[in-house]
């Protein structure tokens, strides 16, 4: 929160506040102020915290700690070591995970119902209570004793702490001694445990396999009877050799088959001529006379007709040759085909043997394929029961020599000194308590109070300078009143004229030049936002004080409903300000002068009725006019802004307006709308007065306030 920071410019009244305050020194200095203003409330509230801490220190009732240290293995070994990898009991290695489960275990009810039945916890009180019962009374210390023992892991270590505190030293350390012990004990039982039926389910299982061997042992034996497979070996290498005479025999029949298959092809053509005389010489000679024929029948043909008796004889020759070439062709074709189905016969018959001789052998094969099978059936039955076996003996081996994975570190003892409480965790703890119940305290009164209360604070919030701060003269340290009333307090300024009081209004005055050659402002208007804000006590004091300084001042009461200044004065009052304006007396008869301090007085009549538009008509403002050129100070003393719309008029007929504050009681919202008012009715306001403040109060809050420095000086006021 920022603060305004006002500097005088020139020898005139000062200037608005400036935006360039650190904020964030000023915030933490408003903090300190506020514990500093407070002070008395919150000594009282830090004193009962830090009471009520060392009344419950001393209440409380001493405990005392006992603590065991026990130790996770971080690789579990045997006694008698296993020698199979997938054996039960082969040393396994500790994680993180486990050791969590161990201390899961010293916490479970099974480990906790074993100390209370060892320690007999459940006659006792403080574990029992009032059960009605020995079922119930068990129970409860059980639950007792799980609430307050305190099972952790050292860090990241194996090591677990087992702790408890009771108002027992001895008790304490027993608890936890116990307690380990039985977690002990419930650890060999359950491996003992576990071993016992390792034992007894081996046991059976080894049974089921010897039975199991012997069965597989007689199919074996069964199956070489019924197939004579007396020498497997042997009998497939002969069919194995069988098989390869018989492949060169095809592949010669084969080969003499499609020779065959390729004459009988060629001999099938539609011409048999260079292929037939290979397979007949015969065909061959015919092929050779039909050559010759040919050419003689084309040489008769050229030289006789066609009837010729040598071209008939050679045509006849050459039909001739022709059949006897066609009857060849017809045996060498039927030969052919004889051959090549020869050719196949012979290879199917090959073809025919080497199936048997296959069939043969898969036969074999099949039956020592089945033979393997009931082998390793029975090798693996075999090889099974023999390890388990094995883990049966050594199962039986390590009976009785089962142990946990856990072991003691250190045992609990009974403590020397208390645990709890602890003088300086309570005094830290009272402490803070005592700084939160401040805090409260500070933070409640704050938002208790609505009213502006610093210098600063006023500047901020009403953009105003800060004239004077009046002190509250019933928390003067010297010369204090305690019923003061404006009269009363005004006297002060005669009866001590070098005390702060005093000084407070000589500070209005040369803030307003008044008793200056320079001086400008003639009429003053005293304003306040509500009722009781202190604003006649301080017309009435600036009306004395200016006075006591040569001034020729006059205090006017325009206050027609409440009339405070015109109360002041003894006696009854025949004329005032409204006979005044009305022309019915003079201003000699309506003034009445101060004898104490030589100021005047133009009070208001206080019986009769009154005329509430004349405070604000032309004929007040004439008569301001004409007062100010009789008297060197003209103050008004106005009704409250706020309800008083008469007060407004008035205030904008004075050269300038102060606007009174009530230190911490004047609302900021109240205090802002009275400015906007007198706005309205163009009444230029000067600055305001801090009023009825309590000076030590504000010495003790007031960081960055001119009223600091009063302590370092308050000497030199009488």
């Amino acid at each position: 929160m920022g603060f305004l920071r006002r500097s005088v410019v020139n020898a005139s009244l000062p200037s608005k506040p400036s935006e360039s305050d650190n904020v964030g020194v000023m915030d933490f200095q408003n903090i300190i102020n506020a514990f500093r203003r407070h002070f008395v409330p919150i000594t009282i509230a830090v004193g009962l915290v830090l009471l009520l801490t060392a009344v419950t220190y001393f209440l409380t009732d001493p405990l005392y700690s006992s603590t065991a240290r026990v130790g996770i293995e971080r690789q579990q070994e045997d006694v008698v070591a296993a020698t199979t990898t997938n054996q039960r009991g082969q040393p396994l290695t500790t994680d993180s995970s486990s050791v969590d489960t161990e201390v899961a275990q010293i916490l479970s009810n099974q480990t906790l119902i074993r100390v209370v039945d060892k320690l007999k916890l459940d006659a006792r009180a403080e574990f029992a209570g009032k059960a009605p019962d020995k079922e119930a009374a068990r129970t409860a210390a059980v639950a007792t004793l799980s609430r307050n023992l305190r099972v952790a892991r050292e860090g990241d270590s194996y090591a677990i702490d087992v702790r408890y505190s009771s108002p027992d030293p001895q008790l304490s350390a027993a608890i936890v001694n116990n307690v380990v012990d039985a977690y002990f004990d419930r650890q060999r039982t359950q491996k003992q445990g576990a071993g016992q039926r390792d034992i007894a389910l081996l046991r059976t299982r080894l049974e089921t396999l010897k039975n199991d061997v012997q069965r597989a042992d007689t199919s074996v034996a069964q199956f070489r009877a019924a197939t004579n497979l007396v020498d497997i070996q042997n009998d497939n290498t002969a069919a194995q050799q069988s098989l390869a005479v018989l492949s060169q025999q095809l592949a010669s029949a084969q080969a003499e088959q499609a020779a065959a298959a390729a004459r009988n092809t060629a001999a099938s053509a539609r011409s048999a001529g260079a292929g037939s005389a290979i397979v007949s010489p015969v065909l061959q000679n015919l092929r050779t006379e039909e050559s010759r024929l040919s050419a003689q029948r084309e040489a008769l043909a050229n030289r006789y007709g066609p009837n010729h008796p040598s071209l008939i004889e050679v045509n006849q020759q050459l039909a001739e040759t022709r059949r006897q070439i066609g009857t060849e062709v017809g045996r060498v074709r039927e030969g052919l085909a004889v051959e090549a189905r020869v050719a196949q016969q012979r290879t199917s018959s090959i073809l025919s043997s080497i199936g048997a001789e296959k069939g043969q052998l898969l036969q074999g094969n099949a039956a020592s394929v089945h033979l393997a099978e009931l082998e390793r059936e029975a090798s693996a039955a075999k090889s099974l029961y023999e390890a388990l076996l094995e883990r049966y003996r050594q199962a039986v081996a390590r009976q009785g020599t089962e142990r946990g994975n856990a072991y003691i570190i250190a045992r609990g003892t009974p403590p020397l000194g208390a645990d709890s409480p602890k003088a300086a965790m309570y005094a830290a703890g009272g402490l803070i308590c005592a700084l939160l119940v401040a805090s409260v305290v500070t933070a409640g009164l704050e938002l208790m109070e609505s009213g502006l209360s610093t210098r600063r604070q006023v500047e901020r919030q009403l953009n105003l300078p800060v004239l004077a701060s009046v002190p509250d003269l019933t928390k003067m340290d010297k010369n204090a009143i305690h019923q003061p009333t404006p009269m009363i307090s005004s006297a002060h300024l005669i009866e001590h004229p070098g005390d702060l009081y005093s000084e407070s209004f000589r500070a209005i005055r040369t803030a307003l030049r008044i008793g200056r050659e320079n001086q400008t402002i003639k009429c003053v208007a005293l304003c306040s936002a509500l009722p009781n804000e202190g604003k006649t006590t301080t017309a009435f004091s600036l009306a004395r004080s200016a006075a006591l300084s040569g001034q020729k001042v006059l205090l006017i009461d325009c206050d027609l409903r409440r009339q405070a200044s015109s109360r002041q004065v003894d006696g009854k009052i025949e004329h005032g300000l409204i006979e005044l304006l009305r022309n019915e007396c003079t201003l000699e008869q309506a003034i009445t002068k101060d004898s104490a301090s030589g100021a005047f007085l133009l009070p208001q009549k206080t019986s009769g009725a009154q005329n509430y538009d004349a405070i604000a008509s032309g004929e007040m403002k004439a008569l301001i006019e004409r007062l100010k050129a009789q008297f060197d100070l003209v103050v008004l003393d106005t009704a409250p802004i706020l309800p008083i719309a008469d007060s407004r008029a008035v205030a904008s007929m004075a050269d300038t307006a102060l606007l009174a504050v009530r230190w911490r009681k004047t609302p900021a919202q109240a205090a802002q709308m009275a400015l906007d008012q007198l706005a309205l009715a163009e009444a230029d306001v000067s600055g305001v007065v801090l009023t009825i403040v309590d000076i030590n109060a504000q010495v003790r809050a007031g960081a960055g306030e001119d009223l600091k420095y009063y302590k370092a000086y308050k000497h030199y006021f009488s």
